[in-house]
């Protein structure tokens, strides 16, 4: 009789914003190598964002233009995706805060531990660091020079429409990398971060974004935004002007002249 009052109740989990990408991904069977392509972002930052490692994200105003080319590429709300990380970032900073007090106190409850090194270690441990500084040095060389620059444009999206004469284009680049929109050299952050306010002309307007890195590998980026002027009202003023006598006795004597015609035979 008592296990009759006990109710079982369905507790439904919820999926973080990256485990519904991921899931989408994998519904419509595209790889992630796939999606770096065609979105022109790192995969790197991709397999970050579908495991929830915002911390080895770049700013939040990257974050969410991933976020939002990855759902509209998977068919789904990009803003919902953006409202989901939004709520995500807000618990994890909360949590993070309250995990550096613990590790701050715990810090100060714990001793130092004190290791002894001798000649020997010192010596294995820097060859080992300059063998792999230089391996790292090479490696980083051969495959800046075979490979395009890292190159996304988190502003304007693809085909947008405005009504403002002035619009932004904000991007992410690599370090030592030189912008240029339309020609026009960009200034790029020591971070590889770049922002630039452009006047519009009324129309369309082709925006050619270009990343070119010191082995002159240049990556592209093409936006075709429209400007669209805000209509403004026109007000007519018609004016009614009133025949005088003369000019109507005139249209009726034209009406009633009649033309004779004499014809002369032999």
């Amino acid at each position: 009789m008592l296990l009759n009052k006990f109710k079982t109740k369905k507790v439904e989990t919820v999926l973080t914003v990256g485990e519904c990408l991921k899931r989408k991904r994998e519904e419509l069977n595209i790889s992630l190598e796939n999606v770096s392509e065609k979105l022109k972002v790192k995969i790197s930052y991709l397999e970050n964002l579908e495991k929830g490692d915002y911390e080895k994200l770049p700013p939040d105003v990257f974050v969410k233009g991933f976020i939002k080319s990855y759902a509209r590429l998977m068919g789904m709300n990009s803003e919902k995706m953006v409202g989901i990380y939004v709520r995500e970032k807000k618990i994890g900073d909360k949590i993070e805060k309250k995990h550096q007090k613990k590790k701050i106190i715990a810090n100060k409850l714990t001793t130092k531990n004190f290791a002894i090194i001798t000649p020997k270690i010192v010596t294995a441990f820097l060859s080992l660091l300059i063998l792999f500084i230089v391996g790292y040095y090479l490696w980083y060389q051969i495959s800046s020079f075979n490979s395009t620059p890292y190159l996304f444009v988190a502003s304007p999206y693809e085909d947008q429409i405005v009504n403002d004469s002035e619009i932004t284009i904000e991007g992410e680049t690599e370090k030592e990398t030189v912008i240029r929109i339309n020609g026009q050299d960009v200034f790029v952050n020591p971070h590889g971060y770049f922002k630039e306010e452009i006047t519009l002309q009324a129309g369309k307007n082709v925006l050619i974004i270009e990343a070119t890195n010191k082995f002159d590998r240049t990556a592209k980026e093409t936006r075709n935004i429209i400007y669209e002027k805000k209509s403004e009202p026109i007000e007519i003023e018609i004016k009614n002007e009133e025949k005088s006598d003369d000019d109507t006795s005139e249209v009726d004597l034209e009406k009633e002249t009649e033309y004779n015609i004499e014809v002369i035979g032999p």
